[in-house]
């Protein structure tokens, strides 16, 4: 089973894409299935917030999505009291037309795994009872095998968790962890620019330390300007990215403010599935609700990444939680914490990541490889987010 990342990510479409690399890391003898979560692509309780109202979504989207948030005096207060507006709207619309909207809990798709192994064991002729998850997960895919491990950890068979997200932070709403390896990501590029050379890119310099303060340079003088959208999107996949990257600062660094025309749009992009989830799954423990915990998390991702701290708040949209009335039964509702310390899982979980991932850091994995007795945590000597994302340049040879 592979488990997609997001949330608000469709298994069903990566699977698709990347059915060849999944058979080169694990082994052709395999059947590989995957699903798309509550709420997500093909499956049902999709919510749309807006009701099918195009222009109230937009209205919205300018008036909170305005860049980072320091990008002027009132900008914080700006964006956290606009992101109220957009959790009245899901609560309407869950209220007067999607009643189970907010039927999309990462417990509750941890049920729906239980089920599904349980109806193929079924079928197999096997006892439903015994049935295990074999699964592979990544990025956010890996707090729904984590919180299935937590939930029945007699029903882990194999599982290796990529791409690690601290679950604790995730369910409390409070992405902090996320923000540890940016910088030291970007560090990188000047060192690969570097060894890479003038003909293979394109804001070369003599020295690392010269590119960095090139690039230092450009941010101060185009403040106003959505540079870190340009890094954050470039360090998701940094081998991939990283020469469009110095082609853009070679651009800018000329003066061709239009080399950024695009670049954020992305971030004005507000998923109606990932936010129902994401809200629902932080019920009761949200910690980014008052304008002083906003202001202290903005503070604080500003303080560990001078390239992307000031625009992750925003991108994250952690603080659209905020109003959000999911009003859930228990059993729908993580209980206590993500942790497999009391009732070890049936076999061990592998962890992995790489040394430096940008997105979800080697901080997360060993934090959660920490709360599963016997647990390995596997490392690659790398940079960018998740094993697979690195496999897709450099096929594996051998095999996990």
């Amino acid at each position: 089973m592979v488990s997609p990342g997001g949330p608000g990510g469709s298994g069903v479409d990566l699977l698709l894409a990347y059915y060849t690399i999944v058979g080169q890391m694990f082994g052709e003898q395999y059947n590989f299935v995957s699903f798309d979560p509550r709420g997500v692509n093909n499956s049902d309780l999709r919510l749309d917030c807006f009701s099918g109202n195009s222009e109230a979504r937009l209205a919205f989207s300018r008036l909170h999505s305005t860049g980072a948030t320091n990008i002027s005096s009132t900008s914080l207060e700006e964006q956290y009291y606009s992101s109220s507006i957009y959790g009245e709207w899901c609560n309407d619309a869950v209220d007067n037309e999607s009643p189970h909207g907010y039927y999309v809990t990462t417990p509750a798709v941890a049920h729906d795994l239980l089920t599904f192994i349980e109806a193929e064991a079924e079928v197999a002729g096997q006892s439903p009872a015994d049935a295990k998850l074999w699964c592979y997960g990544i990025s956010y895919g890996t707090v729904i095998g984590s919180t299935f491990a937590s939930m029945f950890p007699d029903r882990v068979g194999r599982m290796i968790l990529d791409g690690v997200v601290n679950a604790e932070q995730y369910y409390n709403n409070e992405w902090r962890d996320n923000v540890d390896q940016m910088d030291e990501a970007m560090k990188k590029f000047s060192s690969f620019c570097h060894s890479a050379g003038p003909g293979k890119c394109s804001f070369w310099g003599p020295t690392p330390a010269n590119i960095t303060s090139r690039l230092d340079g450009i941010i101060h003088q185009l403040q106003n300007h959505p540079v870190p959208a340009l890094f954050l999107n470039t360090i998701y996949a940094p081998l991939e990215k990283f020469p469009i990257m110095a082609d853009i600062l070679h651009q800018l660094e000329r003066g061709n403010v239009s080399a950024l025309a695009g670049m954020f749009d992305g971030l004005n992009s507000i998923s109606d599935a990932r936010l129902a989830i994401q809200c629902a799954d932080s019920y009761r423990r949200n910690k980014l609700t008052t304008m002083e915990e906003f202001k202290s998390y903005v503070d604080y991702t500003i303080s560990k990444s001078k390239y992307i701290g000031d625009i992750y708040p925003i991108y994250q949209d952690t603080i659209l939680c905020r109003s959000f009335r999911p009003n859930l039964p228990d059993n729908m509702v993580v209980q206590g914490p993500i942790s497999g310390l009391d009732r070890p899982t049936f076999f061990p979980i592998l962890f992995a990541s790489n040394t430096i991932d940008p997105i979800t850091p080697l901080k997360s994995a060993r934090k959660m490889s920490s709360q599963f007795v016997g647990s390995v945590l596997l490392l690659q000597e790398a940079v960018g987010v998740r094993f697979y994302q690195i496999s897709i340049t450099q096929p594996p040879q051998t095999r996990v």
